[in-house]
């Protein structure tokens, strides 16, 4: 969308300040590794505890993250002040992700015009193994604007 664009230092201090009180996110190792106006990204390292049984991370986590970065992308387009909340999101598994790193990168597909209250975003999630980067998911979440 705008990547070559940069966000204003208090637009990205607030952002990285939401991102901070997040005590789920901190919880589970996320770090929040790129912001842009409507893009971020966040990193993750899979450990032994983010698996279900079969030994792959765990689609809740790739879920709670993809959430988490739309969520973010569409912050760095808001005013300050303003919040999101998730109203719908859809997640499609594309590979199993096991061992590694997650990276999942998200942008905002329809910036807000005046008036307007929801934003739709969408997120990569990507398993890096070995030097390699596999899509493992892909998801659409759509957000109401609070504020």
């Amino acid at each position: 969308m705008t990547e070559r664009m940069r966000l204003d230092d208090g637009v990205e201090r607030h952002v990285r300040a939401y991102f901070a009180s997040i005590a789920h996110l901190r919880h589970l190792g996320v770090v929040l590794h790129a912001l842009r106006p409507g893009f971020c990204e966040m990193r993750m390292t899979i450990r032994p505890e983010h698996t279900q049984q079969h030994g792959y991370l765990h689609g809740g986590i790739i879920g709670t993250i993809a959430d988490s970065a739309c969520g973010h992308a569409a912050l760095t387009l808001l005013p300050a002040g303003a919040d999101v909340v998730t109203v719908e999101y859809k997640l499609n598994f594309l590979a199993p992700a096991r061992g590694g790193q997650l990276n999942v990168r998200a942008e905002v597909l329809n910036p807000l015009p005046g008036g307007r209250t929801l934003t739709v975003g969408e997120a990569h999630a990507y398993v890096v193994r070995d030097g390699s980067e596999t899509r493992c998911a892909s998801a659409l979440v759509t957000y109401l604007t609070l504020g």
